[in-house]
């Protein structure tokens, strides 16, 4: 199975090579949607409860209103993808890969994430709640902005030069969590970064963000 490798982190990918793909309107309705293709839909909404996706490839998806609980995808591939403003609560998402789309202003809550990456994809003022990578996870070239991760368990994720301006983490485990290769110099919540894995040169970047996090006073004199 083909991986992506970020430093020591490796996750597999959909595996869609040898399967033969059906194209489907819609991804409601269905208690098990598998060997799928859906691409190019505007949808004025789109709600899932209690549904799993497998085997399948999205490309194109663009709703404004999306409300995803309790599902389950097992290797799925989404591409260009708009689902800002969703709300994805519950679920397990394993060999899920995002490429080139925007969550922005997500709410993602008590999901569990193995072999997931996110690749060159935005989540500026999204929020994680509660979210475990049980199996390794990729942030690649990700906007998170404002994005907070609160009460999550990231010990599997590495973050890989992705725009972490003013992200935030809160009451979160990050052992081993791997920074390398982005600017901290403005992330928030330091003290759930306890045995995360950094570089040297993000030791003075750190120290910038703690001044900030503290809204500690450096007098001129």
């Amino acid at each position: 199975m083909k991986q992506l490798a970020i430093r020591d982190t490796r996750v597999t990918l959909p595996n869609l090579d040898a399967t033969e793909l059906a194209d489907v309107d819609s991804l409601e309705g269905h208690l098990l949607l598998s060997d799928f293709r859906l691409a190019g839909r505007e949808l004025p909404s789109l709600e899932i409860s209690g549904q799993r996706l497998a085997t399948g490839h999205v490309s194109g998806l663009r709703t404004q209103r999306a409300k995803l609980d309790d599902l389950r995808m097992d290797s799925v591939d989404f591409a260009g993808c708009e689902l800002s403003r969703a709300v994805i609560t519950g679920g397990k998402w394993s060999r899920v890969r995002f490429t080139d789309s925007k969550m922005l202003s997500g709410q993602l809550r008590d999901l569990t994430f193995e072999n997931v990456v996110f690749d060159h994809c935005k989540f500026d003022f999204a929020v994680f709640q509660g979210v475990t990578a049980k199996g390794p996870v990729i942030f690649r070239n990700c906007s998170l902005e404002e994005t907070c991760f609160t009460g999550c368990d990231l010990s599997r994720v590495a973050f890989d030069d992705c725009r972490m301006v003013a992200t935030s983490f809160q009451r979160s485990t990050c052992k081993g969590t791997d920074l390398r290769g982005n600017d901290l110099s403005r992330v928030c919540g330091i003290a759930s970064l306890a045995r995360a894995v950094i570089g040297p040169a993000q030791v003075s970047q750190l120290g910038d963000a703690l001044v900030i996090d503290l809204k500690l006073r450096l007098p001129d004199d």
